[in-house]
């Protein structure tokens, strides 16, 4: 549940939010209700708040105020914030605008308006978390594929192996090769070896099987590719060398844990 407080030092105001507005049906919960600027910064700073509901006329310290202070605050910089107000004089509302307010709501206030505002604010934090989630997702994927090609990024700072030479002269053809059917027989036939025998040089070498080696290869070129909107989704598999898009998806959402087009979209 996203965590909400709120500010007002109109005490009826204040209770009434408190009481009225169907907090746990909208997926928030009331952390604390303040009765002034002071204690709603001290929430602020000892605990994380997603949704800031404050009065805009406060004494010593404004809801405006309050909000600037926020917004200087570490911890606080995903915080959203609501004004409530019985002020309708534009210099309010401005200063509210720049302040990068979610939303305005006048006093009197109708319980509806308070609610819908909450509704949207929310829908907004649940997008932001989803796209958080991919991020997370997309660094674990970028992790796990970091090993497949450390062999290959250490060979210049330790003692080359007895088939290094040869392994980068393979690797190398590997990759100029991706937008095509690459198999071990075909590459050590390139390379006048046995399909066993270059195998087993090039998983002592490279610390992976050959068929890992080059799905990673692909993956990592296709994430490349992805980075330019111009390029089609189904043109990047054709360059990485899948003629059957469902199986280049496929593969793709195994190594990154996202669709090429949920990758698209967060990049």
């Amino acid at each position: 549940m996203y965590k909400v407080l709120i500010a007002d030092d109109e005490v009826l105001d204040l209770e009434g939010m408190r009481l009225f507005i169907p907090w746990s049906e909208l997926g928030l919960e009331v952390v604390a209700a303040v009765n002034n600027g002071f204690d709603a910064y001290e929430v602020l700073k000892d605990g994380r708040i997603d949704i800031l509901v404050t009065d805009v006329h406060m004494p010593s310290m404004s809801g405006l105020e309050l909000a600037r202070k926020a917004q200087e605050t570490e911890g606080c910089s995903g915080l959203r914030v609501i004004f409530v107000s019985g002020y309708q004089d534009f210099h309010y509302v401005k200063q509210a605008l720049s302040l990068r307010a979610y939303s305005y709501v006048l006093k009197p206030m109708d319980d509806s308006e308070l609610v819908d505002a909450l509704v949207h604010v929310t829908k907004e934090l649940d997008e932001a978390s989803r796209k958080q989630e991919e991020e997370r997702q997309w660094r674990q994927a970028a992790q796990r594929m970091a090993p497949r090609y450390q062999p290959q990024q250490e060979t210049a700072s330790v003692e080359p192996g007895k088939h290094t030479k040869l392994i980068q002269e393979v690797t190398a053809y590997m990759k100029e090769q991706l937008n095509r059917s690459l198999t071990l027989k075909e590459v050590a036939d390139r390379f006048a070896f046995s399909p066993n025998y270059l195998g087993l040089m090039f998983k002592e070498e490279m610390g992976v099987g050959f068929s890992e080696y080059v799905i990673a290869m692909r993956m990592e070129r296709a994430g490349e590719l992805l980075k330019d909107p111009k390029v089609k989704i189904y043109e990047v598999a054709d360059q990485v060398g899948y003629r059957y898009m469902p199986y280049f998806s496929r593969q793709f959402k195994e190594t990154f844990g996202m669709t090429p087009i949920e990758f698209r979209r967060h990049r």
